[in-house]
């Protein structure tokens, strides 16, 4: 069983990929109840993720609009499926034209541990785009 962080950090996760979503369809796709799901979305309100409620047949959660998102958790493996798609676009000529390319990866950089860096560099001088 998922521990309550975990499923808390799944609510945010669903509302920012899925944008409105219903308690019902929200409660299912976490496994918990209505009652439980309304104390993570306190509890994520609590953590100041603004997150409007909308009553009424079509009604649902959602995350306030222009909220700018926190800081993600990445799995080693994802960290280096996004710094490869990011080497990609800069090979290709992307970083000059879309600076945020190359301050993505910075960002992603900063906060990487060192064996995933190497790891990140060793894919960066090893693997060439002929394309």
């Amino acid at each position: 069983m998922e521990r309550p962080t975990t499923r808390v950090l799944a609510v945010l996760e669903l509302l920012q990929a899925q944008g409105r979503m219903s308690g019902s369809a929200l409660a299912a796709r976490i496994g918990v109840d209505g009652r439980t799901l309304r104390r993570y979305i306190a509890m994520l309100e609590e953590l100041g993720i603004p997150i409007t409620t909308e009553r009424g047949r079509h009604g649902g959660y959602l995350l306030v609009a222009g909220f700018k998102l926190p800081p993600m958790m990445f799995t080693d493996d994802e960290a280096l499926a996004l710094s490869v798609g990011l080497l990609a676009a800069r090979g290709l000529g992307l970083a000059d034209a879309a600076p945020a390319v190359a301050s993505a990866q910075a960002k992603l950089e900063r906060v990487m541990p060192g064996n995933l860096k190497r790891r990140v560099r060793a894919v960066d001088e090893t693997v060439a785009l002929d394309l």
